[in-house]
C-alpha cells in the first residue's frame, strides 16, 4: 500500500509501484531502513493534487509532503493538508482517522515568536475545528522533527472507527493547558482498529511526560523507563477495551526517536532489556516536541483473535 523510508539520505530508488515518502532522519545502525505497509486484500492506487495513496475494502494509507518556508507558514500548511484530509476522508469511503505520521524540519525552532511545533498544533486543530471533528476522536499521532526536507505526513483510515485510548498517568494531550501552546495537540494516546481477525493497537509517540509535566528531563535512563512505563500503561488500558495483547515477542513494533547521537545505544539498550526480543525496534535520531524531552517512542501491537 505504501513505503515510507528514514534515512540521511535517499539510498535506494524503490519501485513499488505504490506511494513512497521519505524522511530525512538518520537510523542508528544501517543507513536507512523502510517501513513497508502490505495488504492481503486487493488494493486501488489513489491520486490528486494533494497527496497519493492506496487502499483495499476497508483501509486506506495516504501520503502528503509540502514545503514551508516559517512557522507561519507551517501553520498554514498544516490546515491546508489536514483539510484536505477531511475533505478526502468526508467525500470517501474510509471516514475514520486511525493514525497520522508527522515529520518536519527544525520542529523545535522559534519564528516569529512562536515554536514551530506550536504553530504546527494550531493549524491542525484548525482543521479539527472546521470540519467538526471532536478532540476527544482524535486519531493516535506523532510529530518528530526530521533532519530536513518538507513538512511530511503518511496516515491510516478505516471504513470503521476505532477506540481512543488515553492513559491514565497523563492529562490527555488536547487537554493540555496553555502554557504548551495556543491550542492543544489533537491525538489521542492510542487507537485501538478492529480489522480482521485480531485487533491492532496504534500507540502514539510516547514520552516521559507525568500528567502534563515533562519527568527526567536530565536523565535519558530515566525519560526512557518512564516511557515506556507509560506505554505499559496505554497497553493495559486496551486491555479494557477488550484487546487481548499478543506480547512484546512477537506481538509489538516499536520506533524510538532520540534527540541526541551519544544517546541512541542508550535507548536501545534499556528497551532490550526491559522487554527482550521485541519483533521490530526501530531507532532513529531526531527531534522531540518538547525541548527537555530525550526520546519518544511509538508502536504498532497486535492482539492475539478471541
Amino acid at each position: 500500500m505504501c513505503v515510507v523510508g528514514f534515512g540521511s539520505s535517499r539510498c535506494a530508488a524503490l519501485k513499488s509501484g505504490f506511494p513512497v515518502l521519505w524522511v530525512d532522519t538518520p537510523v542508528s545502525g544501517c543507513d536507512a531502513v523502510y517501513e513497508v505497509w502490505t495488504s492481503d486484500k486487493p488494493v486501488t492506487r489513489y491520486s490528486d493534487e494533494l497527496m497519493t495513496g492506496a487502499g483495499n475494502e476497508d483501509l486506506f494509507f495516504g501520503c502528503l509532503s509540502a514545503r514551508f518556508v516559517s512557522a507561519v507558514d507551517l501553520s498554514e500548511t498544516a490546515l491546508r493538508i489536514y483539510s484536505g484530509i477531511f475533505d478526502f476522508l468526508q467525500r470517501g469511503s474510509y471516514p475514520n482517522l486511525l493514525r497520522v505520521w508527522n515529520y518536519f524540519p527544525d520542529i523545535n525552532a522559534v519564528e516569529g515568536g512562536i515554536e514551530r511545533y506550536r504553530s504546527f498544533s494550531v493549524g491542525r486543530h484548525e482543521a479539527f475545528v472546521r470540519y467538526n471533528r471532536k478532540v476527544e476522536d482524535s486519531p493516535s499521532a506523532c510529530a518528530l522533527g526530521s533532519h530536513g526536507g518538507p513538512l511530511v505526513i503518511y496516515f491510516l483510515a478505516s471504513r470503521f472507527p476505532g477506540v481512543q485510548i488515553e492513559n491514565p498517568r497523563q492529562t490527555s494531550a488536547y487537554h493540555y493547558p496553555k502554557q504548551y501552546g495556543p491550542r492543544s495537540p489533537t491525538f489521542s494516546r492510542a487507537t485501538l482498529a478492529f480489522q480482521g481477525d485480531a485487533p491492532t493497537l496504534f500507540i502514539s509517540g510516547t514520552a516521559s511526560i507525568l500528567g502534563h509535566d515533562t519527568v527526567h528531563p536530565e536523565s535519558v535512563i530515566l525519560q526512557t523507563r518512564e516511557t515506556l512505563a507509560n506505554i505499559r500503561a496505554v497497553i493495559d488500558q486496551a486491555g479494557k477495551q477488550g484487546f487481548k495483547f499478543a506480547g512484546f515477542g512477537t506481538g509489538m513494533a516499536l520506533k524510538a526517536y532520540v534527540r541526541h547521537t551519544e544517546h541512541l545505544n542508550v535507548v536501545r539498550d534499556i528497551i532490550r532489556a526491559e522487554w527482550g526480543g521485541l519483533h521490530e525496534l526501530v531507532v532513529l535520531q531526531a527531534d522531540i516536541c518538547r525541548t527537555d524531552l530525550l526520546l519518544e517512542v511509538e508502536a504498532v501491537c497486535w492482539g492475539s483473535a478471541s
